[in-house]
């Protein structure tokens, strides 16, 4: 069995059905044209599974944002989630646990949350990851970003670098690297 990359992609309510196709035809386009797209129950938000790695999806987006913008006009932003577990406390700091060992000593952190129809307190995710780390807290411009996404009974983990989390708004004013 092949392994599947899952991503969260956000779009403006009600453009789903256009970010689907759009983000269907780029990873087509990149080599996996059995790119899994499913709508969740919230609105502008997609869960994508591809087998393509993280990195390449992030890295061919931003070059092709960068010579034609325009081949994107309903993706906001494409999250890597590494794991996807249920949207509880001990099963999000299970599985953010083992990548915070990415965070070298003298890296910094923060922790990123985000999360739309549920009831999982933001502040218990905070207090439950960052007593798992003993890096620095840095929230403007951290080396690392330990991101959870919360979407109803799911949550997406990852411990990313800022720039494996696109933007697509961003990319095509040239705000990313």
């Amino acid at each position: 069995m092949v392994a599947k990359n899952t991503f969260i992609l956000t779009t403006h309510r009600g453009a789903e059905n256009s970010a689907n196709s759009e983000i269907y035809l780029l990873l087509t386009e990149f080599g996996d044209s059995k790119a899994k797209i499913t709508k969740t129950n919230v609105s502008g938000i997609l869960m994508v599974e591809t087998v393509l790695s993280h990195q390449d999806v992030i890295e061919m987006l931003r070059k092709m944002i960068k010579f034609d913008p325009w081949r994107t006009r309903s993706m906001l932003r494409l999250i890597p989630a590494e794991v996807m577990v249920d949207a509880d406390l001990n099963q999000i700091v299970e599985a953010v646990q083992p990548m915070l060992e990415r965070i070298g000593e003298e890296e910094s952190f923060r922790i990123t949350i985000e999360k739309r129809h549920s009831t999982v307190s933001r502040n218990d995710i905070i207090e439950a990851v960052a007593e798992k780390t003993d890096r620095k807290v840095d929230l403007k411009n951290p080396d690392w970003i330990i991101l959870i996404e919360v979407i109803g009974s799911k949550a997406g983990v990852s411990v990313v670098r800022p720039s494996q989390i696109l933007s697509v708004v961003k990319a095509k004013r040239g705000d990313t690297p």
